[in-house]
């Protein structure tokens, strides 16, 4: 069940098991998670609001499991509840406190192992209880990210699409993005809130029943988590998820037209990156953890498993290009709501990310994960510099 509306909160005792474990964390707990606990007669578990998700934290979680289990916060507080959630095998019930980020309703979690954000199989929530008055009333800058995280499906479509279209990944065609009213939620305005919370919890939906982050993750998020990689050894300060993949989605908007927009004149066979962890790669990434490893591993075999189908001919280039021209036109209104939304999409600088951070973020974020993006495409095709000049 999902319910966002006004006075969602008051139907959540029909819904949660007892004995209850309410998890919070010291924002939370004062604009809806003390109400919450209180409502339910639930045990309580406050986190610290800077902690990160991680295994450790999920271990927490697990070891006061009651019968109930309701998460009252955002983006880590829920993955944190999630993977707990999947791991001890039980339902959670989620309550949403701001407009932040998509993952409410998905069944994968984002979790912090060895310093790299992993995309990891976690629960779904048995229902969502969200009052966009308590999304509306959170600082500003959620709201930014929630804004930054819906546009980043944009670049995200495109590449699942392409992935689709070069060698042959299961893809099935979503509903469209809707356009979000900027200005309206930047004033607080309670509905427009309301629909970009519906908005987000459906990104989340389309991720569950695919079974994997893809609708709603590409090259954009794989800088993220690059930059999430530098933050963590100290080399910049954390940001918000939704406020990196906004800030990444206008370079990436850029690389896709560089791609599928002319920049590539006709694609030859790709062959795998002869050194994907050279010196230049361990300068950022230094000794890369287990997961990264068989990352890499399973993406050069990916590339090296050229279709026979793949486009190096001008009809099948032609056709390809047809069909990804549509989600390239809706690039300058997406850049437009970013710059609206206070996301910047051209200069570097933002939430410190210099220059050098941002072409790492772009060309190095494809090591961290086995998923095909137009960063690879690029790479195959030799012109991955060039394009990374263009897109910056």
């Amino acid at each position: 069940m999902i319910f966002v509306e006004q006075g969602a909160l008051d139907r959540l005792a029909a819904y949660v098991p007892r004995p209850a474990l309410v998890v919070m964390d010291d924002n939370t707990e004062a604009v809806a998670g003390a109400r919450v606990a209180r409502e339910l007669g639930a045990d309580v578990l406050c986190l610290p609001a800077d902690l990160h998700a991680t295994e450790d934290a999920a271990a927490q979680v697990r070891e006061q499991l009651r019968d109930g289990l309701v998460a009252v916060g955002s983006g880590t507080l829920t993955d944190i509840v999630r993977y707990a959630a999947h791991s001890a095998g039980c339902d959670f019930v989620s309550v949403p406190t701001a407009a932040s980020m998509d993952g409410y309703a998905s069944s994968v979690a984002a979790l912090e192992r060895d310093g790299v954000k992993l995309t990891l199989p976690a629960r779904a929530p048995a229902s969502i209880f969200a009052d966009p008055r308590i999304a509306a009333a959170a600082p500003i800058e959620l709201t930014r990210a929630g804004i930054g995280d819906m546009l980043a499906k944009t670049t995200a479509r495109v590449d699942w699409l392409a992935a689709h279209l070069l060698y042959g990944e299961d893809w099935r065609a979503l509903q469209p993005l809707p356009e979000p009213d900027v200005a309206a939620l930047l004033a607080g305005d309670v509905e427009a809130v309301a629909g970009l919370l519906r908005a987000l919890i459906e990104s989340g939906l389309a991720m569950a029943a695919v079974g994997s982050s893809r609708p709603a993750s590409g090259c954009e998020h794989h800088a993220s988590h690059f930059w999430d990689l530098l933050a963590g050894r100290g080399a910049r300060p954390r940001a918000l998820h939704g406020l990196q993949v906004g800030y990444a989605t206008g370079f990436a908007m850029r690389l896709q037209r560089f791609a599928f927009g002319g920049g590539v004149a006709l694609p030859r066979r790709p062959q795998p990156v002869a050194e994907p962890l050279d010196a230049a790669a361990r300068a950022w990434l230094g000794e890369p953890p287990p997961d990264v490893l068989v990352a890499i591993a399973e993406k050069q075999r990916l590339i090296a498993a050229v279709p026979a189908s793949w486009p190096d001919e001008e009809t099948r280039w032609a056709a390809l290009r047809v069909r990804l021209e549509p989600s390239l036109q809706r690039f300058d209104a997406v850049a437009d709501a970013l710059r609206r939304a206070g996301i910047p999409d051209l200069e570097a600088g933002y939430l410190g990310i210099d220059a050098a951070m941002l072409r790492a973020g772009l060309r190095y974020g494809a090591r961290l994960r086995s998923r095909y993006t137009v960063v690879d495409f690029l790479e195959g095709q030799g012109v991955l510099d060039e394009a990374l000049d263009f897109a910056l």
